[in-house]
């Protein structure tokens, strides 16, 4: 990532397919001179929903979850039990696809699935889920749920300069897949005939360059382009998430606000392979606004684990399916087999039980997303004080030519929502952020009369860049977003002053705005399940990573998209650092090791989260060098008890907390709990392992939500887990 000075800022980035808003970037010689405005889509429409495909999972268990194919203790998909294995549920898949003939002829299994899942995808072509629920051995049947990719001075921030600064600790020797929407690296596009013609250039990506050549794949269902050239298919948003992973450095920008700042990826060392289920074709892009189908997904997490990938990246998210998601099964499968899988947690917050799938597999890596100190924007000035501030820019005018010496009022309703009841002609507007999409503010300001919009942020931290809804017609007024405690002292000089917007100039502000929860950042505990999630949170906001779409080499961006190859890239380097070292013992390091800045504890929800903490930020934000260093690995790093009804009883009474000495032993620790928990020892030795059991107290008499934490000391280093258990909500849960 950026050298010490720039990650005080941070590296992240935004999501790129949304909803009908989205279209195909139109492809141009990029330039490493001017960075994007960043893009923050997180008010924007949710997924819908499909009835033309389904996911058949059989009762068998898949290969990687099955004894027979272990060698060592580990998945080995080539060893002979293996291969004998699955012959056995080739079989299975073969007396089901006989039934299928016979049961819905028109039906068309469309892919198959041994390794992470035991089953098959079917085209429905009209038929119904009840035809396939009778099938030999079906264990579930579910419609193919629609994903989309998550959007919404970091290298400092989680400490991966010190990490750097071991000899030779890049990630080198780790393999790093990105199921994602693709990822441009370095080399000529060719002009094509036919619906993705592009003109003849050189796409060039200097930040991913060191990686060239990367293996590219592609997954899409239905209307599939034949021949299909992956470097023309790759959109921003995977090659932004490969480039907070494993972007080459030291790269130095040499102009724009930025310059002379520079950049590496947290692990640049790695081997890149690209899953891209996001090509820009097929049913789920076509249909379904920018989408993908799990079904594809878990043939890209599928060919993932059977090519060896150590690290796997999901910056993508739907809605939790039920309390058997699929895709949520997959990952878990894919953990088993050795695959450490980072997922972003959503970008659904601030309430509970928002996050999305597959973050709520209870074996991920799941990731929340907080802020960082910098961003860069325009000069917002109250003319009677001098006071300047910054404001972010995104889709919308960006107050070129400059609006000078304006008036300026406050509207109402304060949110923008409805139709502006004041008198608001010619001048500048200052509107709520919440309750309604950026485009619907803007819209009612112009259709008001007003000169221009400064939108004031809801939440702690830096102003974000405001992403357009989709909808017609554009407003063609300027917009800007400022952050809170800006929008408080413009909205108190209201009648007194005037005030000027240069959008012309931009500039690096720098603030004090790092490590706040992002508001967007997904809350559990999962539906369904009670899990504590999200495990742990890393910079997501303003964070600066490559880009080709628009011309420009770099991309300001926000989401839980940008928080998970944070984390990505971190588990490469421990697995560098460590290769014996299981998926869950890399998640034990992070989780456990995690930090909780005072900003990240103060900007937790109130509200039905009010006393929850472990739901918000999991373990906290990761911090590298601690988990370098960690003394004992503690697995599960996260004690969830699950939910409970009213003065019920949980779904877990106690858990076994394994404990394994990195050096070898003997460690000695000391343990200690808060909350409704009680330890079956205070006092162990780890050598070289050990358990310590922990109990739910009045297990029988739950009554509403309950958190805590184990804390342990072990050679001087404090290590912490969270726990919780839950009061089962209405509906869902």
């Amino acid at each position: 990532m950026m050298a010490a000075r720039l990650w005080r800022f941070g590296l992240g980035v935004v999501l790129l397919l949304l909803a009908a808003c989205y279209q195909p970037p139109q492809v141009q010689a990029p330039s490493p001179l001017q960075p994007l405005a960043r893009r923050d889509f997180t008010e924007v429409s949710r997924v819908p929903e499909q009835r033309e495909y389904a996911i058949v999972t059989l009762e068998a268990l898949p290969t990687a979850l099955s004894p027979e194919a272990r060698r060592n203790g580990r998945f080995d998909p080539a060893s002979p039990k293996a291969q004998a294995y699955r012959r056995v549920l080739e079989q299975q898949h073969a007396a089901f696809r006989a039934y299928l003939r016979r049961a819905a002829p028109r039906a068309e299994v469309v892919r198959e699935y041994f390794t992470v899942l035991n089953g098959v995808a079917v085209r429905l072509n009209g038929h119904g889920l009840a035809a396939l629920a009778r099938g030999p051995g079906v264990r579930a049947v579910g419609f193919s749920a629609l994903y989309r990719p998550t959007l919404n001075v970091s290298l400092d921030v989680i400490g991966a300069s010190v990490l750097h600064a071991v000899p030779g600790l890049s990630g080198a020797g780790v393999k790093v897949g990105v199921i994602d929407t693709g990822i441009q690296v370095a080399g000529p596009v060719l002009n094509r005939a036919g619906p993705f013609a592009l003109p003849d250039l050189l796409e060039t990506h200097p930040f991913l360059a060191c990686h060239a050549p990367v293996t590219h794949k592609i997954y899409a269902s239905g209307n599939v382009l034949p021949g299909a050239d992956p470097l023309i298919l790759a959109f921003d948003h995977g090659t932004q998430v490969a480039g907070i992973i494993a972007g080459c450095g030291p790269f130095t920008i040499t102009d724009g606000p930025l310059a002379g700042e520079t950049l590496s990826g947290v692990a640049p060392g790695v081997e890149l392979t690209d899953y891209n289920v996001f090509p820009g074709f097929g049913v789920g892009y076509a249909i379904y606004g920018g989408s993908a189908l799990s079904h594809d997904i878990v043939q890209a997490l599928e060919e993932a684990v059977l090519d060896g990938m150590d690290v796997v990246n999901m910056s993508l998210g739907g809605g939790v399916t039920g309390p058997r998601d699929f895709l949520a099964e997959a990952v878990n499968a894919a953990v088993e087999a050795g695959v450490v899988v980072v997922v972003s947690a959503g970008n659904s917050g601030p309430e509970k039980y928002t996050i999305e799938s597959p973050g709520n597999a209870e074996r991920a890596l799941t990731v929340g997303a907080t802020t960082n100190p910098h961003f860069v924007g325009i000069p917002v000035t109250l003319d009677l004080t001098g006071e300047t501030f910054g404001a972010a820019v995104g889709d919308f005018n960006p107050y070129v030519p400059p609006v000078l010496g304006a008036a300026f009022a406050v509207a109402s309703p304060a949110e923008g929502c409805a139709p502006l009841a004041n008198d608001v002609t010619g001048k500048i507007v200052i509107i709520d952020r919440g309750d309604c999409s950026f485009t619907t503010k803007v819209r009612n300001a112009e259709n008001a009369g007003a000169l221009g919009v400064l939108v004031v942020n809801n939440t702690f931290g830096d102003p974000v860049a405001m992403g357009h809804d989709g909808t017609a017609p554009f407003p063609t007024i300027p917009a800007a977003m400022v952050a809170q405690d800006a929008g408080t002292l413009i909205k108190a000089a209201a009648g007194t002053s005037t005030i000027s917007v240069n959008g012309t100039v931009q500039t690096e502000f720098q603030t004090t705005s790092a490590d706040f929860l992002a508001r967007f950042s997904s809350r559990g505990p999962t539906p369904y399940t009670g899990l504590v999630k999200p495990d742990v949170v890393a910079p997501g906001v303003n964070v600066v990573s490559s880009a080709f779409a628009g011309g420009a080499a770099f991309a300001f961006v926000q989401g839980t998209s940008f928080s998970a190859p944070h984390v990505s890239g971190a588990a490469a380097l421990l697995l560098e650092a460590h290769p014996g070292w299981t998926p869950d013992e890399v998640k034990a390091a992070l989780v456990t090791t995690a930090d909780r800045p005072a900003h990240l504890e103060a900007s937790l929800s109130g509200g039905d989260l009010a006393g929850l903490a472990a739901a918000q930020r999991g373990g906290g934000r990761i911090n590298l060098e601690a988990a370098l260093e960690v003394p004992v690995l503690v697995t599960p790093p996260v004690v969830s008890f699950g939910y409970h009804n009213p003065g019920g009883r949980s779904a877990l009474q106690a858990v076994t907390l394994h404990l394994r000495a990195v050096s070898g032993g003997p460690v000695a620790c000391t343990a200690e709990a808060t909350g409704s928990v009680q330890l079956g020892a205070t006092e162990l030795v780890v050598d070289p392992e050990a358990e310590l059991v922990v109990f739910l107290q009045d297990a029988a008499r739950r009554v509403g939500d309950e958190e805590g934490e184990v804390t342990l000391t072990c050679d001087g280093r404090t290590l912490r887990v969270p726990w919780g258990s839950y009061l089962n909500p209405p509906g869902p849960g």
